[in-house]
């Protein structure tokens, strides 16, 4: 999925603003219970990877607690780019303004690309991976609209919101490459790892009736989706195939972006 195609469509839906002048109830709003399915595109924030114990001995940590020849504590620093979610919900209206709903969301087709600060290997050392996450979060909605007297904002619903739940984020294995390491070694993979988390979520959108029991829904989200890691195990190198123990490193995954759907009132 590319993000050009889902501003298009946002753009496509402002030009239906002047709609909003024609005479609508409210009814939609008055009904009791919603399903509704969204689907956007995100953009991660820094995920900078770091031992979970810096001192861990048994088995060793990967970074360790020096500074690498950037200042910076030996890590991997990147982010995951862009990439789209799908999520269903359903739902109750509980007062005109006040609603909520539990929802299901996967987040796909991760690609993390960084850069490890290991000292003495070279200035050039990326990192990759693929990751994926499913959240099932209990969000609450505020709809401004009710706090005003039907048909004041037309067709439109602005809303703020958030959410509270769990995630299961899927890491693969990382790759470390070291392409200008005057040594022998030149590739490290640590194994793949999954991790179960805290997850919360911020949202601000509007709701666009459409017909008196389908709402058009366009928002923007911040996610926190907790942390995501590599398992303990062995890290095959080159110079090793037989591999060496290593502890776990993590980072959390943060991400934000425009999302757009459909609610059906009912």
């Amino acid at each position: 999925m590319q993000i050009i195609p889902l501003l298009r469509m946002i753009l496509a839906v402002a030009m239906i603003f002047a709609l909003s002048s024609i005479p609508f109830s409210d009814s939609a709003y008055a009904q009791s219970w919603y399903i509704r399915g969204q689907a956007g595109y995100e953009q991660s924030l820094d995920a900078d990877f770091s031992d979970t114990n810096c001192a861990s001995a048994h088995p060793p940590a990967l970074f360790g607690c020096a500074a690498g020849p950037d200042g910076r504590p030996i890590g991997a620093y990147g982010d995951f780019g862009r990439y789209p979610l799908l999520e269903i919900a359903a739902g109750r209206t509980f007062l005109p303004w006040l609603r909520a709903d539990l929802s299901l969301a996967y987040r796909f087709g991760m690609d993390y690309q960084g850069q490890a600060n290991f000292l003495s290997v070279g200035a050039v050392q990326p990192v990759s991976a693929k990751a994926e996450s499913f959240a099932g979060l209990v969000n609450l909605f505020i709809d401004l609209n009710g706090f005003f007297k039907p048909g004041t904002l037309g067709r439109f619903s602005p809303y703020v919101g958030g959410g509270l739940g769990l995630a299961c984020n899927r890491l693969g294995e990382m790759t470390f490459v070291f392409p200008q390491n005057p040594g022998a070694h030149k590739i490290s993979i640590v194994p793949a790892g999954e991790k179960t988390d805290f997850a919360f979520a911020l949202a601000v959108g509007t709701g666009f009736a459409l017909t008196e029991n389908l709402i058009l829904d366009i928002a923007w989200r911040y996610i926190d989706l907790g942390r995501v890691q590599t398992d303990p195990g062995g890290m095959w190198m080159n110079t090793l195939p037989s591999g060496l123990a290593i502890s776990n490193i993590e980072t959390r995954l943060k991400s934000h972006g425009p999302s757009l759907g459909l609610r059906v009132h009912f």
